[in-house]
């Protein structure tokens, strides 16, 4: 009896994907090129086009490295975390952990990995109408009592390395600085304006009152937690400030519109 075209399918993946030699007897061998070789074709067919897929995803990092060590790199992880997806634009977002877990000496490989997946995201994440001036003065005094949000593409990238400069001087076709760990911890805010992905660097106020934000505060409940910690001019100085640049950058949104929360990596 014929096998079930599932299981023909599942065997050939599996020799594909993870190098079974049983599927070779879904081969015909014709004495020329012989079952084994055709197979093997498939399998660097396969392992170029995810590969190939790492380096395009993790672009900045890609040459970071150079193209010998991402490859070996990127085989490793195909190796370890064969695709599971039908949609290859969402495969690889675990190779930044991989790099963690594997070279837990070179901290900046995991975290410029990171940058370049939240990039990517931010490029395909759900549209929103961010608020804006006029937006905001239509709003009147509901404004400052309605709950807010940051726009589906907003993230957080957590540093401890300088990789706001090295991506920076790869995205300028510039030798990158040498990996350092900054003096403390770091916040990257990643989102997409005007159909464009990019990141800043967040002083630690500023992530503070972002990271209120993405959890659903208001520009009231904002400016209280400020004034816990600043002093009144200080505080309204600073919201005043950032309050301009989040409208300008079309980071902002009111609470319960549709989209994707804000993630954290």
């Amino acid at each position: 009896m014929a096998e079930p075209l599932r299981d023909v399918q599942a065997l050939f993946l599996a020799g594909v994907m993870r190098g079974e030699a049983a599927a070779e007897r879904l081969i015909v061998d014709d004495n020329r090129v012989g079952a084994a070789r055709r197979l093997d074709i498939y399998r660097n067919n396969y392992r170029a086009s995810v590969t190939g897929i790492l380096a395009d995803h993790y672009e900045r990092l890609h040459l970071y490295l150079g193209e010998e060590q991402f490859g070996r790199l990127a085989d490793a992880f195909v190796d370890a975390c064969p695709s599971t997806t039908r949609n290859l634009r969402y495969y690889g977002g675990g190779f930044a952990d991989f790099l963690a877990h594997r070279y837990p000496g070179d901290g900046e490989l995991a975290e410029l990995a990171r940058l370049d997946w939240a990039l990517r995201d931010a490029f395909d994440a759900s549209d929103a109408d961010p608020l804006d001036a006029a937006a905001v003065a239509a709003l009147g005094d509901r404004w400052i009592a309605a709950p807010l949000a940051l726009v589906p593409s907003a993230q957080f990238v957590n540093a401890c390395f300088n990789i706001a400069a090295i991506w920076n001087a790869l995205e300028a076709g510039e030798a990158p600085p040498a990996a350092a760990r900054l003096a403390g911890p770091a916040t990257i805010l990643v989102w997409r304006h005007a159909d464009q992905p990019q990141f800043r660097s967040l002083p630690g106020d500023e992530a503070d009152a972002l990271a209120m934000v993405a959890a659903g505060t208001s520009f009231t409940g904002l400016s209280e937690a400020m004034l816990d910690h600043m002093d009144e001019a200080a505080a309204l100085a600073a919201l005043g400030g950032w309050l301009g640049c989040w409208l300008a950058e079309g980071l902002l949104r009111r609470a319960g519109q549709a989209g994707a929360g804000t993630a954290v990596t």
